[in-house]
């Protein structure tokens, strides 16, 4: 079996790495999601981060898996499905990135 870049995978990578950048630049002190601050509260901004980056992770693997299950006509639509789900999120992670530079930058704690 031989391994191709395709553009899902392009797309998961570049996902996977504006999450990771969003969790670097995210600045708790102007977190405005209240979901966020509660898990931050429960389980600590460290765990979170990591189920953050693990979620991820799991949908990189349900990806694989529907590309190694669907037949070569179902793949086509679910391929589609797919890289359209992750330009969403990439388009969301790149805003959410900005405007934490944006606070970072306007807003510094020091």
């Amino acid at each position: 079996m031989e391994w191709k870049l395709s553009s899902l995978l392009q797309w998961f990578l570049f996902l996977l790495w504006l999450n990771i950048l969003d969790i670097s630049v995210t600045n708790p002190a102007y977190e405005s999601n209240p979901f966020t601050l509660y898990m931050w509260g429960k389980i600590g901004i460290f765990l979170s981060a990591w189920i953050k980056v693990g979620l991820v992770l799991f949908f990189g693997v349900l990806c694989a898996l529907t590309k190694k299950v669907a037949k070569p006509t179902e793949w086509d639509f679910a391929s589609r499905l797919l890289r359209g789900i992750l330009i969403a999120l990439v388009a969301f992670y790149t805003f959410v990135v900005a405007w934490n530079i944006i606070l970072c930058l306007s807003f510094p704690l020091w």
